[in-house]
């Protein structure tokens, strides 16, 4: 019998599967080097991510709409 594939979420929005290692240093998110995130998390700014940890937002509304789709 097979294991199940285990599916991480991403380490900075917990919504998205992770595809990408990244490393980001934002004390006051916790974040010290090492994180496993997404598609969206992985090309936005540092305030972007702290918004994100913060106020628990998707990171798709940071890009336009045509981009999402």
């Amino acid at each position: 019998m097979m294991a199940e594939e285990i599916k991480r979420k991403c380490t900075i929005c917990r919504k998205h599967e992770v595809k990408f290692k990244d490393y980001r240093f934002i004390d006051s998110c916790g974040l010290q080097g090492k994180t496993y995130v997404c598609e969206w998390c992985r090309d936005l700014n540092d305030v972007a991510v702290s918004d994100i940890i913060r106020e628990g937002l998707d990171p798709k509304v940071f890009y336009e709409e045509s981009e999402v789709e």
